[in-house]
């Protein structure tokens, strides 16, 4: 047996009973961190990997940053520079500054660094790497640098050995470096308390949300339906057809919808019903069809009266051809409805 009438519409329709609602919309806390806040992150790190001399990792986070975005932000930029001139890595440097000049034309720090680059390149400065205990006063001089304010700082500091002569004035720099380096640290730990604050509060959010979603599972669950369980949602599937043909409720097709509104009355959750038909030989496979969305109509006004809902706090729509929701086709004369927690 099929219907009498094919699915005609390419697109699932949405009746005028109520504005459709959207609760398949994501919690905002479930979001992930992204963007200014995990550039943050990243730059900390790799400023306390500098300070630390591990080069390489600070320069494999922040090429994390300027890899992933098309417009890194400045600090990111000025402390890869000061990396790769670390490291002797000049032409990398040059360019990162180049990048800084790009946003800021007149950006000091990277005209001075750009400057300090080419007099190395050209011979007229030396590019002595640190070693020893130089190598540490240096990788905390350029973390340092990198720091807010950037004050006190010479961008010689970030690649050039200090002569026996200015030793004294080094460890000076270099203990105000250490402070600034400290600074930066205490943030970072803020910034990940923050981010552990964060996803306790989505974690907590996901726990209520499977609880309430486990309530509506029992709340609905009769003999004669099936209720499955989906994140933030159960959907509520009738074991046998529900229309004798077209519009015409079976006798115990109302029975099951008028003990299902019985069973939604008080929930504070939102409710979706969805009509489908038995597919025609031959028709569309996809889309919905003007008698779904018409059997959704005519179940939702048994739900409202056995219910105390209102019309308007249901949305109904034709079901795709697809997303049938039984292999026999006869059993597809039927809704489907999902039911989720009101957000």
């Amino acid at each position: 047996m099929t219907e009498t009438r094919p699915p005609t519409d390419s697109s699932t329709s949405t009746s005028p009973l109520g504005a459709p609602r959207r609760p398949d919309t994501p919690d905002a806390a479930d979001t992930p961190l992204h963007g200014a806040l995990g550039e943050e992150l990243l730059l900390v790190q790799a400023q306390s990997a500098a300070r630390s001399g591990d080069l390489a990792a600070a320069r494999r986070l922040l090429e994390d940053v300027t890899g992933s975005s098309a417009a890194p932000p400045r600090d990111v930029l000025d402390l890869l520079a000061r990396v790769h001139a670390q490291c002797g890595e000049f032409e990398e440097a040059d360019r990162c500054w180049e990048r800084v000049q790009a946003a800021d034309p007149q950006d000091r720090d990277a005209a001075a660094g750009r400057a300090l680059v080419a007099r190395i390149r050209s011979g007229r400065s030396p590019a002595r790497p640190r070693v020893g205990k130089g190598a540490r006063l240096g990788a905390v001089a350029l973390v340092a640098a990198c720091a807010a304010s950037f004050a006190g700082v010479a961008l010689a500091d970030a690649f050039d050995s200090p002569s026996a002569s200015d030793s004294t004035s080094a460890e000076q720099r270099a203990d105000r470096a250490t402070a600034r380096a400290d600074r930066a640290t205490r943030r970072a730990e803020k910034l990940a308390a923050r981010v552990a604050e964060l996803e306790d509060g989505a974690g907590q959010r996901r726990g209520e949300l499977a609880a309430q979603v486990a309530g509506l599972d029992r709340a609905l669950s009769f003999p004669g339906v099936r209720v499955e369980r989906h994140t933030g949602s159960v959907r509520v599937v009738f074991q046998e057809a529900l229309f004798v043909g077209g519009e015409q409720l079976t006798p115990e097709g109302a029975a099951a919808l008028a003990e299902l509104g019985r069973r939604l009355a008080g929930q504070d959750a939102t409710v979706k019903v969805v009509g489908h038909v038995a597919a025609v030989p031959g028709a569309d496979v996809s889309g919905g069809s003007p008698l779904a969305l018409w059997r959704a109509m005519v179940a939702v006004r048994t739900l409202s009266d056995h219910s105390g809902r209102p019309l308007s706090s249901f949305t109904t729509a034709g079901g795709d051809a697809r997303h049938a929701p039984h292999r026999d086709i006869d059993l597809n004369r039927t809704v489907t409805l999902t039911v989720a927690p009101t957000p």
